[in-house]
C-alpha cells in the first residue's frame, strides 16, 4: 500500500506540474485559476502539518503567487516521499487527530487522510481546468491513466 500512496503522490505531482506549465504560460494565469491552485498546495501543506502533530496558520484559501506555484509544488511533492519513505502497513492504520480550519476536533487514519488529499487536488485541477475550457484555453490532460501511460 505505500508502493500505491506513492505513486498516488508521483501521479499528483505530474498533474499538478501541467497545470502549472498550462495557467503560468504566456500570460493565462487568472483570478480564479490562481485561487484554485494555491488552494490545492494551500491545503496539502496544510494536511502535512496536520500529520505531523504541528498545524500551519495559513488557512485554505490563502493566495500564493503563482510564481512560487512551482516552487511549493516540489517541496510538497518531496514532503510526501519523506513521509511516507518510513511508513508501512501498519501506520497507515494510524489515527490522526487534528483540528479543521474552524477548530473542530477530528480524527482519521492516514490512509484515510492521503486518499482525501489526492481526491481534494483531482476534484480542484478538474474545476481549473473547466475554468480554462470555458475561457477559451486548453486545459491540460491530467487523468491517471494518462500519467500511468508514460
Amino acid at each position: 500500500m505505500i508502493k500505491h500512496f506513492n505513486n498516488l503522490f508521483e501521479y499528483d505531482f505530474w498533474a499538478n506540474k501541467r497545470v502549472i506549465d498550462v495557467i503560468t504560460k504566456d500570460n493565462v494565469i487568472d483570478t480564479k485559476s490562481e485561487l484554485l491552485f494555491s488552494h490545492i498546495l494551500n491545503s496539502q501543506q496544510i494536511w502535512y502539518s496536520r500529520i505531523l502533530g504541528n498545524p500551519k496558520g495559513q488557512t485554505p484559501w490563502d493566495i500564493i503567487p503563482y510564481q512560487s506555484f512551482a516552487e511549493i509544488a516540489q517541496l510538497i511533492n518531496e514532503h510526501w516521499k519523506t513521509l511516507l519513505k518510513d511508513k508501512d502497513a501498519k501506520s497507515l492504520r494510524k489515527t490522526i487527530e487534528y483540528k479543521n480550519t474552524s477548530n473542530e476536533k477530528f480524527s482519521n487514519t492516514l490512509e484515510e487522510i492521503l486518499t482525501h488529499i489526492i481526491n481534494h487536488s483531482t476534484y480542484h485541477r478538474a474545476q481549473i481546468s473547466a475554468h480554462l475550457k470555458s475561457s477559451g484555453k486548453n486545459p491540460p490532460i491530467t487523468d491517471y491513466i494518462a500519467y500511468a501511460r508514460k
